[in-house]
């Protein structure tokens, strides 16, 4: 039986973008992935700060190739009282990522995934993994259609948590208890110019919100997020989303004319974490990790920015002849990507707060403020320059 160095099981933005980055130095690595793409996925919002590591990877040049629209900023209108507030990604400390991408995730993540496979990881789809073992020098994985063993596991399962749940070490966020209910619609009236590919968040009764993320072409992705203690027992999917849809008549003029394209999804009490992210011989990225909240689009980010730290991490252990919990790797790898999560989690928690719109537009006229904020909103969570995270603001 053929031993690789690694093992992903996952093949989403961290599965693929950490095969990228094993393949680029010379691992040989398998990509196990259960569904067939293309396929329907939320999380199509991209952030400025991902788009160094795609180029890193060199996906960046699949991204612009003119499939895809490009976003130069976020807008977030409370919709109680019709006021604004837009971050322009170019406005933040970090010149050199202002903008990104709107992606249609079924789009998206075949391109990514095929890229990985251009680089020369073993991609074997769909295959759903059945059983693993691990073993003091190496790890076994049992699938639907064979048995592989490999020196590392690199767990990118996404919100399914395959290690969280199978070694019970997955937690949810309590103050996160929310739903998702979105669908894909024609017609949606739009931003012209430069900011047609602008994301637009909308804060609604009840600490929910919605957003809408025009897609390249016709299709723009709607959705609502609220609290699971909100929708009434009884209540249809599509009858609670247009109700939150229609409870503005800003929101009600942008949707006149749309017409839904989709199936209706919903996701329920997807924030989440693990107590560990790293074993001996397993590592967890993106998703598999940890999820927050989606207002500030963090999923696809993190999983970018774990899959690349998680990869590397691999690297320098293959070399060394070690495990990944030697020489403080797990607890540099750890470290680095809680901070992350937990800048987003004090942005996220700003926002719940209430009033956020007035609170920014008060606070956005000072320009070092407005450079900060707007390089969090942007994803530019490790920028140490940014006095928000010195300053214990974010």
């Amino acid at each position: 039986m053929k031993r690789y160095d690694v093992i992903i099981v996952g093949g989403g933005p961290g599965g693929s973008t950490a095969g990228a980055f094993l393949a680029k130095n010379g691992l040989d690595c398998i990509l196990l992935e259960r569904e067939v793409y293309p396929r329907f996925h939320i999380g199509e919002s991209l952030l400025p700060a991902s788009m160094p590591i795609f180029k890193e990877t060199g996906f960046y040049e699949t991204l612009a190739a003119g499939n895809y629209i490009e976003k130069y900023g976020a807008r977030f209108v409370d919709y109680k009282t019709d006021d604004e507030v837009y971050f322009g990604f170019d406005n933040g400390l970090n010149r050199d990522i202002p903008m990104a991408f709107e992606v249609e995730r079924s789009q998206f993540d075949q391109d990514i995934l095929a890229h990985a496979r251009k680089l020369g990881v073993d991609v074997r789809q769909p295959e759903r993994v059945k059983d693993v073992e691990f073993h003091d020098d190496h790890v076994s994985v049992v699938t639907t259609k064979g048995s592989y063993t490999a020196r590392f596991l690199l767990d990118c399962t996404g919100r399914d948590s395959y290690l969280g749940k199978r070694l019970k070490m997955r937690h949810s966020h309590k103050d996160l208890n929310n739903f998702a209910v979105f669908a894909h619609y024609t017609g949606v009236k739009r931003y012209e110019g430069r900011s047609e590919g602008d994301i637009t968040v909308g804060l609604l009764p009840d600490r929910s919100w919605s957003w809408i993320i025009p897609f390249k072409g016709e299709r723009t992705s709607v959705g609502v997020v609220a609290s699971s203690a909100l929708k009434s027992p009884g209540v249809t999917l599509e009858d609670y989303l247009i109700e939150c849809l229609h409870s503005s008549p800003r929101l009600r003029e942008i949707l006149r004319e749309s017409e839904r394209v989709s199936e209706i999804i919903t996701i329920a009490n997807y924030s989440h974490g693990n107590e560990y992210m790293v074993g001996d011989r397993w590592i967890c990225a993106g998703d598999a990790a940890a999820f927050l909240d989606p207002i500030f689009s963090s999923g696809v980010h993190m999983a970018t920015v774990s899959g690349k730290l998680a990869a590397l991490t691999i690297v320098e252990a293959l070399r060394m002849g070690e495990t990944l919990r030697q020489g403080g790797r797990d607890r540099r790898y750890e470290e680095t990507v809680r901070q992350g999560i937990q800048r987003f989690h004090n942005l996220i928690s700003l926002f719940y707060q209430g009033s956020f719109v007035e609170q920014m537009k008060k606070t956005l006229h000072r320009e070092n403020m407005r450079a900060g904020f707007t390089s969090a909103v942007a994803g530019d969570m490790w920028n140490e320059d940014n006095f928000l995270f010195s300053k214990g603001v974010l």
